[in-house]
């Protein structure tokens, strides 16, 4: 009998693909488990861990020791020397204890909720919203590289839950940028906005806050203004008009 905890992760592949009785996948018995309890069922683990694998779009070798392609039976998944590893134990740890907590808000309003890996990653290992990656790209490497991978992610995830490709995430990643004063990179990224949204009040908005950032008030206006047009009901627009002295 192999003694391998995690033939586990191993359900992201296709059970016709799985080695059959000499490497006993899904394995007769668990090893090293610290979070499951030992006598968990098999299945009940494999079940979770397939969970796992898709809640963050990865694959057995994320976690264990072993590499895309190779014979299960040479993963060595009881090994504890991958940090994804012991890092997924913690998060395991902490989506039980939030699901403890969850019966216990006030008027019982979490009925029938559960936590899940899914539930922060939807599908991406590092849960980092796109306006954070976008911004963090555009400061370390500039507006182009931001720009392409805004366009990739686009490309390969939109539709899907990973990332918000509301106007809201460049909208936020260019204030973030504009306040480190890293203007030009703010203004690249507005200029992607309104080719995804092209009648957004709200990056017009930001635009002209950027405009004053930058100490041009004209351009400011114009933004303003343009904002306006878009939304007449538009209140920040307004109110940025007046605070420069503009009426609106």
């Amino acid at each position: 009998m192999r003694l391998v905890l995690a033939a586990l992760a191993l359900l992201t592949m296709p059970a016709a693909l799985w080695p059959q009785a000499a490497g006993r996948f899904p394995p007769d018995s668990l090893i090293n488990v610290q979070v499951f309890p030992r006598t968990t069922p098999v299945a009940e683990v494999t079940a979770a861990m397939r969970s796992f694998a898709n809640g963050l779009g990865v694959r057995c070798q994320f976690c264990h020791v072993g590499e895309e392609g190779m014979p299960l039976d040479r993963f060595d998944f009881a090994s504890d020397e991958k940090r994804t590893k012991l890092v997924a134990r913690q998060m395991m740890r902490m989506v039980q204890e939030i699901n403890r907590r969850l019966d216990t808000l006030p008027g019982r309003a979490a009925a029938g909720l559960e936590v899940s890996c899914a539930t922060c990653h939807r599908g991406v290992s590092t849960p980092t919203p796109l306006s954070t990656l976008i911004a963090d790209a555009a400061m370390a490497a500039g507006a182009d590289s931001a720009v392409r991978a805004y366009r990739a992610l686009r490309q390969r995830f939109h539709g899907r839950d990973a990332y918000d490709f509301g106007e809201g995430s460049l909208n936020a990643a260019a204030l973030r940028v504009g306040r480190a004063g890293k203007y030009d990179e703010a203004l690249a990224l507005l200029r992607l906005n309104e080719e995804v949204f092209p009648s957004s009040a709200g990056t017009s908005v930001v635009r002209g806050n950027i405009s004053l950032m930058k100490g041009d008030t004209t351009a400011a206006e114009a933004a303003f203004r343009e904002a306006l047009r878009r939304d007449p009901a538009g209140n920040e627009a307004r109110g940025r008009l007046r605070a420069i002295g503009r009426q609106p």
